[in-house]
């Protein structure tokens, strides 16, 4: 009984700051299932299982996904998506370290971007995206794809950069499409691809996506009563935070610890 209540206190906090920020559910909920005994591949493929109930309890508030680019849709599900699958294959025989190390360097200077650029993601600039602008952002998709499927942490919000940075999306509508393209649909595809390959402890599974769905209903509700102004900077700081403990957890490998 213990076990369940702190699953879903886990995933609603994870999931509340996620939806909030556009990802991070993995930096509070994979380090507490591995806490609790599971090995690494089995809490990845238990996490991926439960995050898609964030993408779902995001839907159930927000209804309205016509303002969704269907370009963009589309270039996550036909390029990313199979980007998503290599990912969580390979990642069951892969080491963590090197991963970790240079998603954290990425994560810290992404923040320093934003932050010096005063309009990031407070100007929506898709209607001047050029040819060489979408296939960049294209290739960038796929790389995320496989961070996605691959590492569980951190890819939500650097999806997040590229849909800002590439797509030329505000902060609000790029955390939109985050949820539905990266909480939603990239993590069950790939739930499945770990599932395939990898076992899931599906008795830990029902608290987590309760605590999901409910946490990514509140963060949607949240959101629209927050300026796209503070929506930046708790971005960031997330961003920040995440980036420091990748970096720290890699180091930690390379130590033993």
């Amino acid at each position: 009984m213990l076990d369940q209540i702190i699953l879903f206190f886990t995933g609603f906090t994870a999931n509340v700051l996620a939806s909030l920020s556009g990802g991070g559910a993995g930096f509070v909920q994979l380090p507490v299932l591995i806490f609790m005994g599971l090995p690494f591949a089995i809490a990845l493929g238990t996490h991926k299982v439960a995050v898609v109930a964030l993408g779902l309890g995001s839907l159930a508030k927000n209804h309205r996904i016509s303002n969704i680019n269907l370009r963009v849709a589309l270039i996550f599900i036909f390029l990313g998506c199979p980007a998503v699958v290599a990912g969580s294959i390979l990642v069951v025989g892969l080491s963590d370290m090197t991963s970790e190390l240079l998603l954290g360097i990425i994560t810290i200077v992404s923040v320093i971007y934003s932050a010096a650029k005063k309009e990031f993601g407070l100007v929506n600039r898709e209607n001047t995206l050029t040819v060489r602008g979408w296939v960049t952002s294209a290739l960038l998709t796929m790389a995320v794809g496989f961070l996605s499927g691959s590492f569980s942490s951190g890819a939500g919000l650097v999806a997040i950069m590229v849909l800002v940075m590439g797509y030329g999306m505000d902060i609000k509508k790029a955390i939109q499409h985050s949820m539905i393209l990266v909480a939603f649909l990239w993590n069950l595809v790939g739930a499945v691809s770990v599932g395939a390959v990898a076992e899931i402890k599906w008795e830990w599974v029902p608290m987590l996506v309760l605590g999901a769905f409910l946490g990514g209903f509140t963060g949607t509700a949240l959101i629209k009563y927050l300026d796209a102004k503070v929506i930046k900077k708790l971005f960031q700081i997330i961003m920040l935070l995440s980036g420091i403990l990748l970096i720290y957890k890699a180091c930690s490998h390379f130590t033993g610890g």
